[in-house]
Order: C-alpha cells, then structure tokens, then sequence
C-alpha cells in the first residue's frame, strides 16, 4: 500500500469526511511529531493501529516553537525515511504540510498559557500548544498520541483540550529508550556516540534520586541536589533546569511524594535533552 500523503489542509478536510462517512469507522489516531521518526514514534504508532480505525501521522517542523532561525535549520530532517517508516507501518495517512499552510504571513492567533506560572520555556509550548489545537481542528480525532517524554508537553495539552471541551482521549506511552537508558528523542541524532555514553547519566542520576525518595527522603531540594552535584563532575553536560513537580499541577514542591515528579532539562553540546521520573 503507497503511502497517502496530505499536503493541504483542504485535501485533510477532504480525507477525514471520506472516512467520518463510514460506518465502520469510529476512532481516529492523530499523533503529531515533527519528523526524525525514531522506535518511539514506532511503538506510538503501533499502539494506535491496534486502537484506533484510521491512524494519522503528522509531520510538521514548527517554527512557532523555535526563538532563533538557526535552531530550526539544524533540527534533524530525514523525510525520506520516515515516509518509508510510515509507508511500511501502514499507517491511513501522513499530514505533510508546508509552513506557509499552516502559519501564513497573516497568521495571528495563538493560544496563550502564560497563566500556568510553572510552565518551562513558555514561548515553545505556546507554539506546540497552539499548532496542536490546530491540527484538532483540522482532523477532529477521537484520539491522540504522545510519549511521555515531554511531560510538560502532554501536561499543557490536556489542560487545553479540556479547557476548549475537545472531546479527544490522551493516550501516552511510557519513554523509549536507547542501550545507555538515554530517552529517544529526534535530538538524539546530533549527538556522538561519545555524548550518548556522557548523557545517560541522566537517567541513572533519576533513578538515584527515586531510590532516595524510597528510603524516606522527601524533601525536594535534598533529591535535586544529589542530581545538580552529580552533574557537575559531567563537563558535557549543563543543566538547563531541575524541578520536583505535583503530576496534577505541574507545581514546584518543597516535599515529594508518591504523585511528584522530577523534570529536569539538559544541555549536551547545543542539543537540549529532556527526561523526567515519576517517584511513584
């Protein structure tokens, strides 16, 4: 089967009324990536096909979530491959649209979350948020699919479709990751070999801090801590932020507990690495 592939928001709109027209069909997937497909999205997008009748996979590199030019251009782009990707998973249909038709010259409405005082790097999930709730619009899916790698992320999204009345499911899958426990991310291409090695103290330092959050640790600044001293001694990586979060709010705690969760973001050369661990 040759992969079909939408180009316009026009040519979305024609291919979700020619399914929604269909008895048989009762769930669509959407799963938005920006491309760089890795066995992540691989496994996302397995789970969709076992739940869902139609599955969509969009592809859009947006510039919304970017501040400099020169980030955008060396975000890692492989089209070719993923569309073989996609093309062998069988997915209904991939949404590769260009910039000009989903943020035209004129393009003037965004939704702001600035009232969410704990959100990271607003200006990147004001845009991923905003060209989400577009890409809702366009395919009104039953569903939609994120791994849970981006915490903050699917945190934002569900509080948006909740708050615009979307009657859409979150599904997630836990993070994927690589030999070294590294979280897959399409980032991750621009790492060496000798970065990887260095960046999957990350996750061990985690699981550290989880491990004393098990022995009755709790105080949040005492579990950062163990991370922030841990990394110091790791000269190729620099912490962005560190923060131990309640699930349900994303606020800061001073005591951890069984629903918190350490998000931390890091450096590694230019490449920004995220992960997180819930103590749970």
């Amino acid at each position: 089967m040759s992969l079909n592939i939408l180009k316009s928001i026009k040519s979305a709109y024609k291919f979700i009324n020619e399914n929604k027209n269909s008895s048989s069909i009762s769930s669509i997937a959407l799963i938005p990536t920006m491309g760089a497909l890795h066995e992540g999205h691989i496994s996302l997008i397995k789970k969709a096909k076992k739940e869902c009748d139609v599955v969509i996979v969009s592809i859009f590199i947006n510039p919304l979530q970017f501040t400099k030019v020169e980030d955008i251009e060396k975000y890692p782009q492989n089209i070719n491959n993923d569309k073989q990707i996609l093309e062998e998973l069988e997915i209904d249909a991939l949404f590769l649209p260009s910039v000009e038709e989903m943020i035209p010259n004129d393009y003037s409405t965004y939704i702001n979350m600035d009232n969410i005082s704990a959100i990271k790097r607003p200006i990147y999930y004001k845009g991923a948020v905003t060209i989400t709730a577009k890409l809702f619009n366009i395919f009104s899916p039953t569903h939609v699919y994120f791994i849970e790698h981006d915490y903050q992320k699917i945190f934002l999204i569900k509080k948006m479709i909740k708050d615009f009345g979307y009657n859409i499911s979150v599904k997630t899958i836990p993070i994927v990751r690589d030999e070294n426990m590294l979280a897959l991310s399409s980032l991750n291409s621009l790492l060496s070999e000798r970065e990887k090695e260095e960046a999957a103290i990350i996750y061990t330092l985690l699981k550290e801090a989880r491990e004393e959050f098990k022995k009755a640790s709790t105080k949040s600044s005492y579990l950062m801590d163990i991370i922030k001293n841990n990394l110091r001694t790791h000269k190729m990586l620099k912490l962005e932020y560190i923060d131990i979060a309640d699930k349900d709010t994303l606020t800061s705690v001073e005591t951890a507990t069984k629903n918190s969760i350490i998000l931390i973001s890091c450096y590694c050369g230019s490449t920004r690495l995220l992960d997180n661990m819930p103590l749970k």
